[in-house]
Protein backbone atom coordinates (compact mmCIF):
# COMPACT_ATOMS: atom_id res chain seq x y z
CA UNK A 1 0.00 0.00 0.00
CA UNK A 2 1.35 3.55 -1.40
CA UNK A 3 1.88 5.92 1.27
CA UNK A 4 0.28 9.61 0.42
CA UNK A 5 2.22 12.08 -1.13
CA UNK A 6 3.51 14.53 0.75
CA UNK A 7 3.43 17.66 -0.84
CA UNK A 8 6.99 19.97 -0.52
CA UNK A 9 6.54 23.22 0.86
CA UNK A 10 6.77 25.84 -1.35
CA UNK A 11 10.23 28.56 -1.42
CA UNK A 12 9.72 31.61 0.71
CA UNK A 13 9.40 33.51 -2.31
CA UNK A 14 6.65 32.12 -3.87
CA UNK A 15 4.80 32.33 -0.37
CA UNK A 16 5.45 36.10 -0.08
CA UNK A 17 4.33 36.86 -3.40
CA UNK A 18 0.70 35.14 -2.92
CA UNK A 19 1.01 37.20 0.73
CA UNK A 20 1.54 40.24 -1.57
CA UNK A 21 -1.20 39.30 -3.91
CA UNK A 22 -3.60 38.47 -0.88
CA UNK A 23 -3.19 42.05 0.60
CA UNK A 24 -3.46 43.63 -2.40
CA UNK A 25 -7.00 42.23 -2.71
CA UNK A 26 -7.79 42.94 0.51
CA UNK A 27 -6.67 46.75 0.20
CA UNK A 28 -9.24 46.89 -2.94
CA UNK A 29 -11.79 45.55 -0.64
CA UNK A 30 -11.45 42.02 -2.33
CA UNK A 31 -12.26 38.76 -0.59
CA UNK A 32 -10.61 35.68 -1.49
CA UNK A 33 -11.12 32.13 -0.53
CA UNK A 34 -9.81 28.76 -0.75
CA UNK A 35 -12.25 25.96 -1.19
CA UNK A 36 -12.29 22.49 -2.50
CA UNK A 37 -13.77 23.76 -5.59
CA UNK A 38 -16.15 20.53 -6.63
CA UNK A 39 -19.68 19.89 -7.26
CA UNK A 40 -21.27 16.79 -8.30
CA UNK A 41 -17.69 15.13 -9.20
CA UNK A 42 -16.77 18.21 -11.34
CA UNK A 43 -13.77 20.37 -10.55
CA UNK A 44 -14.28 23.56 -10.93
CA UNK A 45 -11.84 26.09 -11.78
CA UNK A 46 -13.09 29.07 -9.51
CA UNK A 47 -13.57 32.87 -10.63
CA UNK A 48 -14.63 36.03 -9.28
CA UNK A 49 -18.34 36.76 -8.39
CA UNK A 50 -19.87 40.09 -6.65
CA UNK A 51 -22.34 39.28 -4.13
CA UNK A 52 -23.90 41.74 -1.97
CA UNK A 53 -21.95 44.87 -3.41
CA UNK A 54 -18.35 42.49 -2.54
CA UNK A 55 -16.13 41.10 -4.50
CA UNK A 56 -15.09 37.37 -3.85
CA UNK A 57 -12.50 35.37 -5.52
CA UNK A 58 -12.44 31.90 -5.37
CA UNK A 59 -9.72 29.53 -5.59
CA UNK A 60 -9.16 25.80 -5.63
CA UNK A 61 -7.24 24.73 -2.76
CA UNK A 62 -5.97 22.11 -4.78
CA UNK A 63 -3.23 24.83 -7.01
CA UNK A 64 0.00 24.94 -6.24
CA UNK A 65 1.17 28.23 -5.25
CA UNK A 66 2.65 29.09 -8.34
CA UNK A 67 -1.02 28.58 -10.15
CA UNK A 68 -2.77 30.27 -7.23
CA UNK A 69 -0.51 33.04 -8.17
CA UNK A 70 -1.03 33.88 -11.71
CA UNK A 71 -5.02 32.90 -10.57
CA UNK A 72 -4.76 36.16 -8.47
CA UNK A 73 -2.82 37.99 -9.94
CA UNK A 74 -5.03 37.54 -13.79
CA UNK A 75 -8.02 39.12 -11.60
CA UNK A 76 -5.79 41.92 -9.43
CA UNK A 77 -4.15 43.56 -12.71
CA UNK A 78 -7.27 43.76 -13.94
CA UNK A 79 -9.89 46.33 -13.76
CA UNK A 80 -12.85 44.16 -11.89
CA UNK A 81 -15.68 43.38 -13.96
CA UNK A 82 -18.22 46.21 -13.39
CA UNK A 83 -21.36 44.29 -15.19
CA UNK A 84 -21.41 41.54 -12.59
CA UNK A 85 -24.85 41.41 -11.10
CA UNK A 86 -25.88 41.56 -7.44
CA UNK A 87 -26.90 38.15 -6.44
Amino acid sequence: MKSPKKKKPPSPALQNRLSELEEKAAQRGIHIHYDLLEAAGLKLKGGICKINGEYHIFVDKRKSFADRIDFLRDYLENPLPGDIPDH
